[in-house]
């Protein structure tokens, strides 16, 4: 089952893009936290209308752009409510833009939801597909687990020095980005980026740690680096295996 039309989804997507990320600046973005009450709040709706109509290129379509401005109004009004500024509010506001692109994609399209859907899970979502999201499951935070479980007994010795000069949580979220950024490359068989990840993070986390003093913490770091660099190419390797084995059948 093919979705239809898919230039107006892209063309919904690149007019919220532009909206929301080139033609919002810092101050507009401040200052349509005041919700209502702000003529900057207003501003970006009117310039997501704007977009919405000129990229969409339906001339004869007015309600479109207008439905648009509605739902991006709604969901920018509610996040002023909600005051959440941080990472999970930015994702969650951006989700739900997303859905709003596909409501209206779904009325302006040939498509149902019943459509997609169907077409979505024939094409995206296969064995494949299941065994890679299962892969970068794996290698971020049930990997990070272990490998603190496996260097607790350093890391104990390293606080009890008090040479625990850190950003909180800077390390597992460090070891989690290199992990998925390793398994990625061994999926696209780029090795050689693996060396230059190594390369690279040497530089930078062990270049202040050449002094005698820091000789443990530069030898626990090495450690926890070698065994997150270890599971996530053993992961890569075994997803590799069984993606372009002949005797696993999808």
């Amino acid at each position: 089952m093919e979705i239809q039309q898919l230039d107006i989804l892209l063309r919904l997507i690149i007019a919220h893009l532009l909206a929301d990320f080139i033609f919002q600046t810092d101050k507009i973005a401040r200052k349509k936290k005041n919700g209502l009450r702000s003529w900057h709040f207003y501003v970006h709706i009117l310039i997501v209308g704007i977009l919405t109509y000129v990229i969409l290129a339906i001339w004869s379509n007015w309600w479109a752009p207008l439905l648009m401005m509605l739902m991006h109004g709604f969901i920018d009004w509610l996040k002023t409510k909600i005051k959440s500024d941080n990472a999970w509010g930015f994702l969650v506001d951006q989700i739900l833009h997303i859905i709003s692109v596909l409501i209206l994609w779904v009325l302006l399209s040939e498509n149902t939801v019943e459509t997609i859907w169907v077409a979505f899970a024939e094409n995206i979502i296969d064995e494949k597909t299941l065994l890679i999201i299962t892969a970068y499951l794996t290698v971020s935070f049930p990997t990070g687990v272990l490998t603190g479980y496996l260097t607790k007994k350093w890391q104990k010795e390293i606080q009890s020095s008090g040479n625990n000069e850190s950003l909180t949580d800077a390390g597992k979220w460090i070891g989690i980005v290199e992990r998925l950024l390793i398994l990625t490359f061994i999926i696209i068989h780029q090795w050689s980026s693996i060396g230059f990840l190594l390369a690279a993070k040497s530089v930078f986390r062990f270049g202040d740690l050449r002094k005698g003093k820091d000789r443990k913490k530069t030898e626990y770091i090495l450690i926890g680096t070698f065994l997150s660099f270890a599971f996530a190419i053993a992961v890569g390797i075994f997803v590799n295996f069984f993606l372009h084995s002949s005797k696993f059948i999808f």
